[in-house]
């Protein structure tokens, strides 16, 4: 079958303004091809003309099945010239545009995915006037679904779908991959890799599914399982060797949810490099400050890490305990001391505003952010994004009366901790935005913001 993956990871987002490259378009693009399908990419990062562009492709490509990588709904991005420097975004008018533009032009199958779908199955169905879509690992979905609608077969089973016939909502349970050996390989040689080269763009990677911790905020551990499902050290490296192959480029982000979780796996992967003579340079922007001494930063210096990002969200020792981190104040002074020892530029992330955040808390994890001079940059998120009813934090919102229930979560929600006062969190975010390489990301400023723009309409 002729198979056509259109990205449409961040399309709030210039080619410009990437970090990394759309992991998820390129696995289930390369499981597509493995599967034997003729398999083509829409990149829309790289189009000017995003519509246009996608109805030349459709008629020069003649798809038989489009698939849409969907990865956020809503949510905020920096935009100096907006109130408090972030600016909200919604995706779904274009990627409505997109499914207009495909309606028009072809008799394709459309199938929706990617994690943005994975909260909102039925959500985007209902919006999109769409009948198909999978969630979970689509590397494994996405070729049986081909396999089934090419032989007739009953796609209404497949693992992680969800249909819509005569006006009612199906759903099937996920399944989840246990040998990522054998899946197939990114494949970024279908994108315009040249465009991303020329921006600096690292080629996302994933090394593992699942994540052991049970962050109140995070949804990772109940969606992908709270047990490690590894790649091994060798797959990783030939991985890295065919992306280097396919877009001439040394630039690799490990794109794992806590790439330092387990140790051994991450140690094992730098030592492979290392005895493989592997010229490559590497970063993650998720490795958490446990166990991060100064042994296994040296072994990540010499394997050729060439950034770290080092996700504190908070150094104040209640506050962990009230998100569920996982680690302590110490670990985070440990993590700090051997990444200031060490060779590698390293950020920080900062999450303020879960439940129980009051200015003395803030206080106590800047204390300690700011006797660290040698971070290069600090990334401070103002209030927790809430997008799917994973995020146990859900129970909070409702009682706090900061969400009425979980439909509202399509439309884009927010928390922060009702003891957090106007005048002191628009103060402290006015003193931050003046600090050099801080970046600050405002989804909500205090608690009664929303409230008080509402009556003021």
């Amino acid at each position: 079958m002729r198979v056509l993956i259109i990205s449409g990871a961040s399309l709030h987002l210039s080619l410009s303004r990437l970090q990394y490259s759309p992991s998820g378009a390129a696995c289930i693009a390369g499981a597509a091809r493995k599967a034997g399908h003729t398999v083509e990419v829409f990149d829309c990062h790289v189009a000017s003309r995003l519509i246009d562009e996608l109805e030349e492709k459709l008629s020069e490509f003649s798809p038989d099945v489009v698939g849409i990588s969907i990865t956020f709904v809503t949510g905020d991005t920096l935009d100096e010239e907006s109130e408090f420097g972030t600016k909200y975004f919604d995706m779904r008018p274009k990627i409505r545009d997109i499914v207009d533009a495909i309606k028009r032009n072809t008799n394709a199958r459309v199938v929706l995915g990617g994690p943005g779908f994975n909260y909102y199955g039925e959500e985007w169905l209902e919006y999109l006037n769409l009948d198909y879509g999978l969630r979970g690992e689509g590397e494994y979905s996405l070729p049986l679904y081909l396999d089934r609608l090419e032989k007739n077969g009953d796609i209404f089973s497949v693992p992680g779908c969800v249909f819509r016939v005569a006006g009612r909502i199906g759903k099937v349970p996920r399944d989840r991959i246990v040998d990522f050996d054998d899946t197939a390989f990114p494949a970024y040689d279908l994108f315009e890799w040249e465009r991303y080269n020329e921006q600096n763009v690292a080629y996302a990677l994933y090394t593992k599914r699942g994540c052991a911790f049970q962050c109140t905020f995070c949804p990772h551990s109940s969606i992908e399982g709270n047990r490690y499902r590894l790649k091994s050290s060798t797959r990783v490296i030939s991985e890295i060797e065919h992306v280097k192959r396919a877009t001439n480029s040394e630039n690799i982000n490990f794109c794992d949810n806590s790439f330092n979780c387990p140790r051994k796996h991450a140690e094992a992967i730098c030592r492979e490099i290392i005895n493989q003579r592997l010229k490559v340079k590497w970063r993650s922007g998720a490795i958490k400050p446990l166990r991060l001494t100064k042994d296994f930063c040296r072994l990540m210096e010499e394997s050729g890490c060439d950034y770290a990002g080092l996700s504190i969200e908070t150094a104040s020792e209640k506050m962990l305990t009230n998100m569920q981190r996982g680690y302590s104040v110490d670990d985070i002074r440990e993590a700090m001391d051997s990444l200031s020892d060490s060779g590698i530029p390293f950020g920080l992330s900062i999450l303020l505003g879960a439940p129980g955040e009051t200015p003395e808390t803030i206080s106590e994890t800047f204390r300690i952010v700011d006797s660290y001079p040698t971070i290069q940059s600090v990334w401070v998120t103002i209030g927790l994004f809430l997008w799917t009813h994973h995020q146990r934090v859900l129970d909070t919102a409702i009682r706090d009366g900061q969400l009425k229930n979980a439909r509202e979560l399509f439309d884009g929600a927010y928390y922060i901790s009702p003891e957090l006062p106007q005048d002191y969190m628009t103060s402290l975010i006015e003193s931050l935005k003046t600090r050099e390489n801080y970046y600050v990301q405002v989804n909500k400023p205090y608690s009664g913001y929303y409230k008080a723009v509402n009556s003021s309409e």
